[in-house]
């Protein structure tokens, strides 16, 4: 008789491999923001809508304004774009979610996600996105 594969250790495998992966992602854009200082104008423009159609696309200026706030220098990223703190909030919490659920603390995790679902607090960081560029290209 053949053993069955044990599914649940594979799923807690891929689970922990995810949360490492967070963990790592989100340290080194932290890092990176930090080290980094863009200049205030892109010299280079890595943006394809930007660089096709001349038009900004609705997460334009997000690194530099990542870079801002990982030096403490608000009113600069806002400048860059008016939800960069809401999104940097956001990376900060994928970051303290994944470190927690590293160290076998998820249940704190549960608790904030009851008041503030994951999905729906994405959607609405991202309908808040794209309403601020339509804003903007309204007032252009």
């Amino acid at each position: 008789m053949r053993p069955t594969p044990d599914t649940s250790k594979a799923s807690d495998q891929i689970a922990i491999m995810a949360y490492l992966s967070g963990f790592v992602f989100t340290t080194l854009v932290f890092l990176v923001s930090f080290w980094y200082r863009p200049p205030d104008v892109p010299t280079v423009v890595l943006c394809t809508l930007k660089s096709t159609t001349g038009m900004d696309c609705p997460t334009c200026g997000m690194t530099r304004a990542f870079c801002a706030l990982a030096k403490g220098e608000w009113q600069r990223a806002l400048r860059f774009h008016p939800l960069s703190p809401v999104v940097f909030a956001l990376f900060g919490w994928w970051w303290l979610r994944s470190l927690l659920y590293l160290l076998g603390k998820g249940n704190w995790v549960n608790r904030v996600e009851t008041w503030f679902p994951p999905l729906l607090t994405v959607l609405v960081v991202v309908a808040g996105v794209l309403v601020s560029w339509l804003f903007k290209l309204w007032l252009q």
